[in-house]
């Protein structure tokens, strides 16, 4: 009886302690970063997730990335989601909803070790607290998150009821491990199956088969809920995210390594007894380096952690959805958080083509066409964190396509500028779905990444299917063939567009015409010689033209050169942009400005007169755009004479006695930061000749090149030169915008014979090609019906409905989001419609000359991810209520121990 007792207070003594553990792991939780959110994985979570678990209900996600199959969320349902959604409506602070989460988590897996390890009886008290304690630590010191350490927190769960001492019947046993199981949930699929490892091995090594098909019955059963949607994804085209393997690998071994470490450090406390040493010394060490696992865990600050979103963000999100205007938002950011979790308007994805238009700071309309045909109206730019393309080469590519802002909040961000935190901008009107006449459309034998392309080099008012996509739907189109992939043999194409596809980006960057210059914002091309390639053509004549962009060197700066004005030469230059040369500091132009290299330990400046002229001071202007330093003294050589050293005073000026000169050669000596300079160099806006003033001539950047046929790019084809005409103003080279060019005089078209040819495209008078079209004459001439723009109304995520204007020839009507076969179309008259690719990426349906009509779409596989989500709570809720009521089978019925 003594005996009893005494196990009876030492088993609450224990208890207490494992109360007290697992409150040091709740404070443990609390202190780690206390008030601020920390990235998760899932944002959603704690920002929203009432509307995250809504989207979850169905299999098609018309919210982000152009609409798109769920991912893993329907993983979320059940307990994640859950949790986090009762503590949003309890109005609890998202950082501590965050916190008691990781909480649970770690008490969990703490109190899950302990409990296995009594019930099979390895170790003793100590060892088996301090290596549970252990166990429970260790995933978050390696920094691993809390939804990829919750299989590990549950899988000595999933074992727990297998191995119970208690008379308990089979069906006790395998109906509560699955409800374990069925806890995990499908966020990490693989994670949660390695946690069916060690109890299936624990089965199969006490020869239990037939409790073990039971068991697999069950947990199948249990898991139906994320099961068939995961099979639903799969099926239709989607998948879940790749598995982190280092989860799984310790889901697999970390329970059989904490069973090992328990037992063995029994052992090792006896040894050390036996050695003389105290019998807690082991465990007292083993508790010390779990609490030395946590310090990291406490000390330790999150990048990426905020104390809420912020307020800037909730705005920009609220005045997004207060918008009538139809359209995505699309977020020119790596990432769509946190806008995607706050926005109720679709988001829309951030395409290769139209990430290398913004991120090359080159911008024309055919950018804000390319947006239009994706239907999105607005478009975010975040400058409250370092992102990888400069904000300025962002903003100068909305700028030149004629994308306005509308709106900003925040302060300012992280950017050389001082933009506004969000920035939102207005692409200008679109709709969310087009009808587009068969006449409008084109083939294009390539990838779906150059349909934009080809679009934009053809000036096609309508669109573009891959010619894989147009077989035997629309045969007979015109063939446009890319310089991606060979030709096809059964059809000669009407057109090859050559492309570089890198085009790099210049040292200067501009806010309206201010040059902001810096060599960390270049690029290189990707073809800084021009294009070369063989193409496959049938005999016609062609036209060719194309797009080039301005290149840094003497040939365009040369074409800036004016007579009769001061001219300027330099020891360096610290970029090879044009508004950073040399004679930018006697331009006129405060937008431009000279800039030496910083490697230049003794700059100087020459200024050339076109005469000798009385001469009697300098006057010195350094804008802080520039980003270098003022002069502060300077040495003068005039003419080549004896050097003057002089002073520049607070306005600028350097005043010597009036002499005559015509070359002043002027040393830099000592520099005086401008306040917002970044680098060292000094650096002159403007250089200004007192007594020659009027000799500082301004370039007219709206003064157009000559017009003469052969001052283009250089073009050859099977060796025989053709000349180019280009149009462009002062202004285009200047800054970097594409320009085009075309062939010119008597050769405006070239008869070429069937068969391979080389065409070569070469830079020339201060341009590269980045672009070039050859094109049958007359192709593309003839007169087509217009692309008309249509509503489209969304039932649920998963049904639309669209009004068709009537149509004078077959036509596809395009819905701007994702193709996937799973959507079907009817028509008024219930016929389904044919579905086809647009785009290379966008859902369209053809449709059939007729009159005005409604047409209906439904994402059908989303019936039986709703019926599989169904079935499977169905399922889960009959687990359940077969472990709660397995416990009240009489004695007589009820199974032994399997532990042995």
């Amino acid at each position: 009886m003594r005996r009893l007792k005494a196990g009876s207070a030492e088993q609450v003594v224990w208890r207490a302690r494992l109360v007290l553990g697992c409150l040091a792991l709740v404070a443990l939780c609390l202190l780690q970063a206390p008030g601020r959110i920390v990235p998760d994985g899932r944002l959603e979570l704690t920002a929203e997730p009432g509307g995250f678990l809504a989207r979850a209900l169905h299999l098609w996600d018309p919210h982000s990335g152009f609409g798109q199959l769920q991912s893993d969320v329907y993983g979320y349902l059940l307990p994640i989601g859950q949790f986090h959604w009762l503590l949003d409506a309890l109005s609890v602070p998202d950082w501590i909803s965050q916190r008691l989460w990781w909480s649970l988590v770690l008490c969990v897996a703490f109190v899950g070790v302990w409990k296995l390890s009594n019930v099979l009886q390895y170790g003793v008290p100590r060892t088996r607290f301090a290596v549970a304690l252990l166990y429970a630590l260790l995933p978050r010191t390696f920094g691993e998150l809390p939804t990829e350490v919750w299989p590990l927190a549950m899988a000595p769960w999933v074992l727990l009821p297998l191995v119970s001492p208690r008379v308990r019947s089979g069906w006790w046993r395998i109906s509560w491990s699955a409800v374990a199981f069925a806890l995990i949930g499908g966020a990490n699929p693989m994670a949660a199956a390695a946690t069916l490892v060690v109890p299936a091995v624990w089965l199969v090594s006490r020869a239990r088969l037939k409790l073990l098909l039971g068991w697999l019955g069950f947990v199948v059963a249990a898991s139906l809920w994320w099961l068939l949607p995961l099979a639903s994804l799969i099926r239709y085209g989607g998948a879940p995210p790749g598995p982190r393997w280092l989860p799984v690998v310790g889901v697999v071994a970390g329970l059989p390594l904490a069973l090992a470490a328990v037992h063995y450090l029994r052992r090792l406390s006896g040894l050390a007894v036996s050695r003389g040493v105290h019998r807690r010394l082991v465990p007292v060490l083993v508790t010390c380096l779990a609490v030395g696992a946590a310090a990291p865990v406490v000390l330790a600050r999150p990048s990426g952690a905020v104390t809420a979103i912020p307020d800037h963000w909730e705005q920009a999100a609220t005045w997004l959805d207060e918008q009538s205007a139809p359209g995505s938002v699309l977020l020119l950011s790596s990432t769509t958080e946190p806008l995607s979790a706050l926005v109720k308007r679709s988001m829309a994805t951030l395409t290769d083509d139209v990430k290398r238009r913004v991120d090359s700071g080159v911008g024309d309309q055919a950018l804000r066409q390319e947006l239009n045909r994706q239907g999105v109206r607005y478009v975010v730019v975040r400058n409250d964190r370092v992102d990888g393309t400069p904000a300025l080469a962002l903003h100068e590519s909305l700028a030149d396509a004629g994308i306005d802002r509308v709106a900003y909040f925040g302060p300012a961000g992280e950017t050389r500028l001082p933009y506004p935190s969000v920035e939102i901008f207005d692409v200008g009107a679109t709709t969310p779905g087009r009808l587009i006449p068969q006449s409008r459309l084109i083939a294009v034998a390539g990838t779906a990444d150059d349909v934009p392309a080809v679009v934009t080099a053809l000036g096609s008012a309508g669109d573009a299917v891959l010619g894989a996509d147009a077989v035997g739907k629309f045969d007979g189109l015109p063939l446009v063939q890319t310089d991606t992939q060979e030709q096809a043999a059964e059809q000669q194409p009407s057109a090859v567009v050559l492309r570089n596809n890198q085009v790099g980006r210049s040292a200067c960057l501009h806010v309206g015409v201010q040059a902001v210059c810096d060599s960390d914002q270049a690029e290189a091309a990707g073809e800084q010689d021009g294009l070369s390639r063989t193409v496959q053509l049938p005999a016609a004549s062609y036209q060719l033209r194309g797009v080039a962009l301005p290149q840094d060197g003497d040939a365009l700066e040369r074409l800036m050169l004016l007579p009769d004005a001061i001219t300027a030469t330099a020891s360096s230059r610290a970029v090879s942009a044009p508004d950073a040369r040399p004679g930018a500091a006697v331009d006129r132009d405060r937008g431009t400005g000279w800039l030496a290299d910083p490697d230049d330990a003794a700059p100087t400046l020459t200024l050339t007169l076109p005469a000798a002229r009385e001469v009697r001071g300098l006057r010195f202007e350094s804008g802080p755009y520039l980003g270098g330093s003022r002069p502060a003294e300077v040495l003068l050589h005039f003419d080549g004479s004896v050097p003057t050293r002089t002073t520049v005073d607070a306005d600028g000026y350097v005043r010597f006695p009036q002499r005559r000169a015509r070359t002043i050669q002027i040393d830099f000596t000592a520099t005086k930061p401008v306040q917002d300079a970044r680098r060292t160099p000094v650096g002159v806006t403007e250089v200004a000749v007192l007594g020659a003033d009027e000799l500082r001539k301004a370039v007219d950047r709206n003064r157009r090149l000559p017009s003469y046929c052969g001052n283009g790019p250089n073009v050859q084809i099977d060796g025989v030169p053709a000349r180019t005409q280009l149009a462009a103003t002062v202004g285009d080279l200047l800054q970097r915008r594409p320009v085009p060019y075309s062939l010119c005089g008597q050769a405006a078209t070239m008869p070429l014979r069937s068969g391979r040819h080389e065409v070569v495209v070469q830079p020339n008078a201060g341009v590269v090609p980045i672009q070039a079209t050859l094109t049958k004459a007359g192709f593309g001439v003839v007169a087509a019906a217009p692309v008309q723009g249509v509503e489209v109304w969304r039932v649920t995520p998963a049904e639309l409905t669209v009004e068709v204007p009537s149509a004078s020839e077959q036509s596809v009507l395009a819905v701007a989001q994702n193709y996937n076969a799973g959507w079907e179309a009817y028509d008024s008259s219930g016929n389904k419609l044919t579905p086809i690719r647009i785009g290379g990426w966008q859902q369209g349906w053809i449709v059939p000359a007729g009159p005005e009509q409604v047409v209906t779409a439904a994402f059908m596989p989303d019936r039986f991810y709703r019926a599989g989500l169904l079935l499977g709570l169905i399922a889960l809720v009959s687990v359940f209520v077969a472990a709660v009521f397995s416990r009240r089978l009489p004695r007589r019925r009820a199974g032994r121990s399997i532990r042995r």
